[in-house]
């Protein structure tokens, strides 16, 4: 057992004090190989990215020119619903005049009969 502690501790030093030189684990050909695909597929996917970009942008120009083609519709539409709120305008006016006059024929016929109530009581 002490041997083999020795021989560790001989290859622990060993390994600490030895001099070591990185050496390329792939050809210079292979290096530059890699650098050109990553290059090229970089580049690739940069055109790719244009071209959808271009599309969406050409994609949303056309469908603000089909909108424009709709204004008459819009217009159509706006004119409806303009109608639609003097409609519920006016009704709701109608609606206020004709409580009002309820309430008025209401209060007119309290008076008629007390007026009737006053006029048997003279007799």
């Amino acid at each position: 057992m002490a041997d083999f502690l020795r021989l560790r501790r001989r290859s622990a030093r060993a390994v600490t004090q030895g001099a070591y030189a990185l050496k390329p684990v792939r050809s210079r050909a292979m290096r530059i190989a890699t650098w050109l695909a990553v290059c090229l597929g970089s580049a690739a996917a940069g055109a790719a990215a244009m071209h959808v970009y271009a599309t969406r942008a050409a994609r949303e120009s056309a469908s603000c020119a089909a909108s424009t083609s709709h204004d008459g519709l819009d217009d159509a539409l706006a004119r409806a619903q303009l109608a639609l709120k003097q409609e519920a305008a006016s009704r709701a006016s109608v609606q206020r005049s004709a409580d009002a006059l309820t309430a008025e024929v209401r209060q007119l016929q309290a008076q008629v009969l007390f007026l009737q109530g006053q006029g048997r009581s003279r007799r």
